[in-house]
């Protein structure tokens, strides 16, 4: 019983954290959604990523994911880059003001968490960090 009790406090530990994150997106970059960001994001750490990759890698219907990627590009954050040889579909980079937007957002979410964990030894943050890490690499999708 004691896991399924550690399990309940992990869902209303991963609801209580997937909402201030959508707290803190919305004062971050007002007027881009999560799931804006998020592909952003996603194209920012996997260079060469097309949209058929992205749609693969998040489990999106294509047309949802073009009218995403339609509204980044017209905001001026991505851009489409030359077809890659043996690949259909154009690869996808940040723009200038792509780079500037995740640079600043990403600069205040870590002071944020920096704020939020000043109580905490280095030890602990990085045990957390490294639980973080090992649930975001496990198999499956939650």
């Amino acid at each position: 019983m004691a896991r399924e009790a550690a399990l309940d406090d992990l869902y209303l530990g991963l609801t209580t954290l997937a909402r201030r994150a959508r707290d803190v997106g919305d004062e971050l970059h007002p007027g881009l959604s999560v799931v804006a960001y998020t592909l952003l994001t996603q194209v920012d750490v996997t260079p060469g990523m097309r949209a058929a990759d992205l749609a693969a890698h998040f489990c999106l219907d294509k047309s949802t994911l073009s009218r995403q990627l339609e509204q980044l590009i017209s905001a001026g954050l991505l851009r489409r880059d030359g077809e890659q040889p043996g690949r259909r579909g154009y690869a996808l980079a940040l723009t200038d003001a792509g780079r500037q937007l995740l640079d600043a957002a990403g600069h205040a979410v870590r002071d944020r968490l920096a704020e939020r964990l000043t109580d905490w030894d280095d030890g602990d943050i990085a045990v957390f960090a490294g639980l973080v890490t090992r649930f975001n690499l496990g198999s499956g999708r939650l």
